[in-house]
């Protein structure tokens, strides 16, 4: 396989430019850019990810990528870096440049070396074109290779909420308190001086009318007496059977 910087990005696992930020491709005199056969391979694996409709990152979730490299030069080649891309569907334009790992991992002859990569996203939930890419170095001449391991279309989605997850019970709480504040200065600002006042009634002390009858020091009540306990019987006069009246005597006899 061929490595250069000047041949368009192929798709996963043939030879071809990585991100350009990773170092300047070697050129000859006349100004062209030297082209190296490297004999290895890269291939990709995303542990996070077992759908079989295609690769999905999660924003602020760290995405894990795995690069099984084997080389098959005579000699030992050095993975210096990894990194890439984030790109428009269309490949218009470049939306995230991800971060540059210093990797500095010597591959001997032969050899299968496994090195990750990690990066977080964090964008729109979209489709996107993910470049990541390789910078290698020859043990023989000292020669610097960029190689695309992965440029292919993969997802980038919104981590799932749970009404559960204090972060957005927090906000329910935080929204409410506004809301309920704003409603409450609106009230006051607004509707409170519209309503009718309610007219004071001033309360004038009334002196209370004892209603008990006064009855002289000694006396005894007798108002709370029923009146036909009050009256006294009337003793009568027994005639007796054995006698008779007398007359009066009269004078002289």
């Amino acid at each position: 396989m061929r490595f250069s910087a000047t041949i368009p990005l192929l798709t996963l696992l043939t030879g071809s430019l990585a991100a350009s930020s990773f170092a300047e491709p070697p050129v000859n005199a006349a100004g062209e850019t030297e082209q190296y056969n490297l004999q290895a391979k890269v291939s990709v694996t995303f542990p996070d990810n077992d759908s079989p409709l295609g690769v999905t990152f999660t924003n602020g979730r760290v995405a894990r990528i795995n690069l099984e490299i084997e080389n098959f030069e005579k000699e030992a080649i050095t993975v210096e870096a990894i990194g890439g891309q984030l790109r428009k569907n269309d490949r218009s334009s470049i939306l995230r440049n991800l971060t540059t790992a210093k990797v500095a991992t010597e591959v001997a002859s032969l050899q299968v070396v496994n090195v990750p990569y990690t990066f977080v996203p964090n964008m729109h939930a979209q489709d996107v074109v993910f470049e990541l890419g390789v910078l290698f170095t020859t043990k023989e001449g000292g020669k610097v290779v960029q190689y695309t391991a992965y440029n292919s279309t993969i997802s980038v989605a919104e981590p799932p909420t749970s009404l559960l997850d204090p972060q957005v019970l927090f906000l329910y709480l935080i929204l409410t308190g506004l809301v309920a504040g704003g409603g409450f200065l609106a009230y006051n600002t607004w509707v409170a001086p519209m309503l009718p006042k309610p007219k004071k009634v001033r309360t004038v002390p009334v002196e209370s009318k004892s209603t008990a009858v006064e009855t002289p020091r000694g006396a005894f009540d007798e108002s709370w007496i029923p009146e036909h306990h009050l009256k006294r019987p009337v003793a009568q006069k027994v005639k007796s059977s054995g006698s008779t009246p007398k007359g009066k005597a009269k004078k002289g006899e």
